[in-house]
């Protein structure tokens, strides 16, 4: 007796992968959007807060700040740190405003030292006042770089989120037909007999 025996399997292909995978990028894409509106508006309000605290720092004036000059010593000022251009100084006796050629000024330190070789001898032992804005003004100068290279950063990276979008999208496009296409083995007849 002969059996004859016939089977067919058929393969089919299910979306389920590329649905999830749409999703995915979908939600993906909003998130993306809305942590870059929400970093770039809540940083903006931030900085707009701070901008003047910014502003001030390194800022510091001091209007009468007296020492009394003695030929060839150093006598420091309440401050270091000086900004060059921002020092002058005034004669407290004759109420004169007096030229920093005749002293030696470390802006650093924020010491002044009568030269030997000043115009007025009677400087030596005068009381003088020093008009001056102290502080370091690069780090008020770097603070607001880093807030400005950061805003870059933020503009560049969503200027660039439209290309790795286009990316992702081709390659899940590229998965789906790949995914359809005959890759691997056809389902068929198969038919055999027995004894």
């Amino acid at each position: 007796m002969i059996i004859s025996k016939k089977s067919m399997n058929k393969k089919g292909q299910m979306a389920g992968g590329a649905v999830g995978s749409i999703i995915t990028l979908t939600v993906g894409i909003g998130l993306a959007v809305l942590i870059m509106v929400f970093i770039g508006s809540l940083s903006g309000l931030t900085f707009n807060l701070v901008e003047d605290d910014l502003d001030d720092i390194a800022n510091n004036a001091v209007t009468a700040d007296t020492f009394i000059a003695v030929n060839g010593t150093a006598v420091k000022l309440d401050h270091s740190f000086i900004q060059e251009g921002t020092l002058t100084l005034e004669n407290d006796t004759n109420q004169e405003v007096v030229g920093l050629g005749n002293f030696t000024v470390d802006y650093d330190a924020g010491t002044v030292t009568l030269s030997p070789t000043a115009t007025h001898d009677t400087y030596n032992g005068s009381t003088f006042s020093a008009n001056y804005t102290w502080g370091i003004s690069e780090i008020r100068t770097s603070a607001k770089a880093g807030i400005v290279s950061g805003f870059d950063a933020l503009e560049q990276s969503g200027d660039y989120l439209p290309i790795i979008v286009l990316a992702v999208v081709i390659s899940l496009v590229l998965a789906l037909v790949l995914g359809f296409t005959a890759f691997g083995g056809m389902g068929g007849a198969t038919g055999g007999t027995a004894l």
